[in-house]
């Protein structure tokens, strides 16, 4: 019995399990619901998780690379971008476009909810929300960018054993299966180093990730980032789970509005909004 509690013991003291495929496929479901105008301060995308991020982007002349650009700026988000963009190709000749798009969303969402549950310890919405997303929303996701690798392993090539993601050199790295599954370190309450000193390439300026983000989120939510990172610190140290950090509602909220396909097509119709 003594070995029974202590294996129950050490069990419950296991961290969360994050992978790296889980940073790409939310990177990109971020992608899919803001497109931020910094400019204007607006967002330009339609809040609804159905790709317009790859297939409407630029009038839908893009989606063979990726659509936006942003989805080529790291390793995980393109590979997940051109994982869907191959299944919709190897579709279309048989079904058509929209129904090899549909199947293609529909896709999509099943990453979604296997990596939302990963990373948030909550279970998938099964209802949707018939309304817009909102600053705050997009402000308590970046909130969960203390979870971005700075490093991440490779596997099977070459004089190479890892990589920095915000090289920008290996921004197009199609991952390979074990790369893309490999576990990542949990949160910890900072950003890695490497997000606090981005190269802009052909440039020689540089950006700070965590304070581009303190700025929105100061700016566009009741939040201030400190106390977010101070949460997931505890959440790293086991002191409280991720599922009680006080800002996680908003990005089950953001994700219950993103499912709702009330006047989309392109989205999984069997999910009822209110």
């Amino acid at each position: 019995m003594k070995y029974l509690f202590l294996i129950l013991l050490l069990a419950g003291s296991v961290q969360a399990e994050v992978l790296l495929k889980d940073v790409g496929v939310i990177g990109l479901m971020s992608h899919d619901i803001f497109a931020w105008d910094r400019k204007a301060e607006v967002n330009k995308e339609n809040g609804r998780l159905d790709l317009t991020t790859i297939f409407d982007y630029a009038d839908g002349t893009r989606w063979k690379k990726g659509g936006n650009p942003k989805n080529e700026e790291n390793a995980p988000v393109f590979t997940v971008t051109m994982m869907l963009v191959d299944f919709y190709k190897k579709d279309l000749k048989t079904s058509g476009h929209v129904l090899a798009r549909q199947k293609t969303v529909a896709l999509f969402h099943s990453m979604i909810k296997e990596s939302f549950e990963r990373l948030s310890g909550m279970s998938f919405p099964t209802v949707g929300m018939d309304m817009a997303v909102t600053n705050i929303e997009q402000a308590a996701l970046r909130g969960m960018h203390d979870v971005l690798p700075g490093k991440v392993k490779l596997f099977n090539r070459p004089m190479m054993k890892e990589f920095e993601l915000t090289n920008f050199l290996f921004a197009k790295l199609r991952l390979n299966e074990k790369e893309f599954n490999q576990e990542i370190a949990y949160f910890n309450g900072d950003y890695d180093a490497e997000y606090k000193h981005i190269a802009i390439p052909f440039t020689r300026k540089f950006v700070n990730l965590k304070e581009v983000d303190a700025a929105f989120i100061e700016k566009f939510s009741p939040y201030k980032q400190a106390d977010m990172l101070a949460e997931l610190k505890k959440v790293g140290s086991r002191e409280l789970r991720i599922q009680d950090v006080f800002f996680m509602h908003h990005i089950f909220e953001l994700v219950s509005k993103a499912i709702c396909p009330n006047g989309n097509e392109w989205m999984p119709q069997n999910v009822q909004c209110q």
